[in-house]
């Protein structure tokens, strides 16, 4: 079996508004972990990790994930999923 895994930065050049949903946040946005009320980050960075849909604008569930890279207030680094963060407004 011969398993295809791609990948994506967040600010590949590249990227146009049908990858747009792979990224929920950007670079700079304030972030709240959500297994941890009380720490807070900002995004750094991101990869998108996995096989690229077919029809990439069509398809609203990838067969990846996406990985954001937190700076926290402590200054230290953590790399997470998307579902385990929380923008703040």
């Amino acid at each position: 079996m011969i398993t295809c895994m791609e990948t994506i930065k967040i600010d590949d050049p590249r990227l146009d508004e049908s990858f747009a949903f792979m990224f929920l946040l950007r670079k700079g946005d304030a972030v709240l972990l959500k297994n941890q009320n009380s720490s807070r980050g900002k995004v750094t960075d991101g990869v998108y990790v996995g096989e690229f849909p077919k029809h990439v604008a069509g398809d609203i569930h990838p067969r990846g994930i996406t990985l954001y890279e937190i700076n926290l207030a402590d200054d230290s680094v953590q790399i997470l999923e998307e579902k385990e963060l929380q923008k703040i407004e």
